[in-house]
């Protein structure tokens, strides 16, 4: 006799879910697979379904539909494997001898790795950049942008944000044909403006970008202030800011991914929004934001000099302020407010590059100063605004 349900506790990963995840019960019915927990029952078809096996030493079933990309679920009792509901369905039971089949194999490859690791740590360190690439183009967008609202969130929480509302109508037609100059995004970038006397921008995964007034305000054209958007943009389609996190995950957490079980992964990602803010990147990083934003910039029609010319007047800038006082203290103090230069490191041989890729040419460029003057006016007042009424909440 056929047995008619069976139920396993289980663990889901899913937008809707508390945090994006939690546990619960999977209960095999007929005809469907039907996952609960936090509050809400989640079912997905038996016919069609996806089982994977994955973990440590494979020890845990993970199952999908194509029908519902976002959700994905897995239990560790592998008795699910000869529930006889599933096994009934010839391209399940399938599956199930694929996915054994492929247990041994990754166990082989497995202990292969782990002997390179221990013969030498040196080389799968160098192996991380090219690994952490990879897993990222694996990660759901929509994970990318829930870790990008949450640390947004967290950094409003102690900073002073222009309204959405008047951000948007004056960064928008700014930042507008650099979005439409994307090929293929699959991004909806949102642009901040907080209250910041630091001339420094940074952006989230996901497509979240936040420009400090600072910034806004130091800079003396619009060319200037999109070069550094367009380098920020270039953060998020490259990923740098996720493979930043993937990089620090650790090296089994790494491997299991790479051997198809990204469970401890996104479990990483979910808690990695404290992480984001401000953080630095690494100098190939920021080569590759610098030259996927001056091509951004060419693709938009906008004039790419004003990137490398920004970072050359900050850079002077700071030497003379540098030169005019003494003391270790004073000199932490001048370096500490000039964060673009901190976290965007503008060293001499960049700003070299960067002008040999932005070498002038007779294009005709287009024209948005006018655009640049109205944003920098309303952030002038933003900033004079919330200066004289500490109370006022701008979000």
């Amino acid at each position: 006799m056929i047995q008619t349900q069976s139920s396993y506790t289980a663990h889901a990963f899913y937008q809707d879910l508390p945090n994006g995840r939690c546990s619960g019960t999977l209960t095999i019915g007929k005809g469907k697979i039907v996952f609960a927990g936090g509050g809400q029952a989640l079912s997905i078809p038996i016919e069609g379904s996806e089982f994977k096996l994955g973990g440590a030493s494979n020890r845990l079933v993970f199952i999908s539909h194509p029908d519902q990309p976002d959700f994905t679920c897995y239990t560790n009792n592998l008795e699910i494997l000869k529930n006889p509901l599933l096994t009934s369905h010839s391209a399940i039971a399938a599956q199930f001898t694929n996915a054994k089949r492929k247990r041994t194999k990754n166990n082989f490859i497995f202990a292969t790795i782990a002997l390179l690791i221990l013969a030498s740590p040196f080389s799968l360190y160098f192996a991380m950049s090219p690994a952490a690439a990879l897993l990222a183009r694996q990660v759901p967008v929509s994970w990318e942008q829930t870790l990008g609202e949450q640390a947004i969130k967290q950094y409003q929480l102690s900073s002073t944000f222009m309204s959405d509302k008047q951000a948007k109508i004056f960064l928008s037609p700014l930042t507008k044909p650099l979005i439409d100059a994307i090929p293929n995004s699959p991004y909806q970038f949102h642009f901040y403006v907080a209250k910041d006397e630091e001339i420094n921008a940074f952006a989230l995964p996901g497509g979240y970008i936040v420009i400090h007034s600072g910034l806004i305000l130091k800079a003396d054209s619009a060319e200037e202030l999109l070069g550094v958007v367009a380098h920020e943009i270039a953060h998020v389609t490259e990923q740098h800011g996720l493979r930043n996190i993937i990089s620090a995950t650790g090296t089994f957490i790494i491997v299991d991914a790479l051997l198809g079980d990204m469970s401890g992964l996104l479990a990483v990602l979910a808690d990695a929004a404290p992480l984001l803010i401000n953080q630095s990147y690494s100098r190939q990083f920021e080569s590759d934001a610098d030259e996927q934003g001056v091509v951004l910039l060419k693709a938009a029609n906008i004039n790419p000099q004003g990137l490398h010319q920004f970072f050359k007047k900050i850079q002077e800038e700071e030497a003379k302020r540098l030169a005019q006082i003494t003391g270790d203290d004073s000199h932490e103090v001048v370096q500490q407010s000039l964060t673009l230069l901190s976290s965007h490191p503008a060293t001499s041989d960049r700003i070299s590059q960067l002008k040999l890729l932005t070498q002038e040419n007779d294009r005709s460029y287009r024209n948005l100063n006018q655009e640049f003057e109205q944003l920098k006016q309303a952030v002038q007042q933003f900033v004079t605004h919330t200066s004289s009424d500490p109370t006022t909440d701008e979000n």
